[in-house]
């Protein structure tokens, strides 16, 4: 994952949109791109394909990305922040990121037509 990359890109984007919706949908499609990342990385890690240590570090490093979104996230994107919410507030599996991933969907869809 390259963590560093996807928060300078978020960053830009947010700079660089010209209101909240476009920041939320930015912030939306910025948090789904890591849950697909770290449900990836769970379930190499679930077959133990994967070392602790890189799969601890891609954990933090995706979390720390999930908060960056979810801070970024204003009135339109309440509900994906309700989302990421309950994705930080747990230890979850791939399974969960990619039920948190396809919930985030109806929301970027709405933002992309607002």
């Amino acid at each position: 994952m390259a963590n560093r990359s996807v928060v300078l890109l978020l960053a830009a984007l947010a700079g660089a949109c010209s209101g909240p919706v476009e920041r939320d949908l930015e912030a939306v499609k910025a948090a789904r791109t890591v849950l697909a990342e770290w449900a990836l990385v769970e379930e190499r890690a679930a077959q133990g394909e994967t070392p602790a240590t890189y799969v601890d570090q891609m954990r933090d490093a995706a979390r720390e990305q999930l908060t960056t979104a979810r801070d970024t996230l204003e009135e339109d994107g309440q509900e994906a922040a309700g989302v990421l919410d309950a994705v930080l507030a747990a230890r979850p599996d791939a399974a969960a990121l990619e039920q948190a991933d396809k919930r985030l969907e109806p929301t970027e869809t709405g933002l992309e037509r607002s």
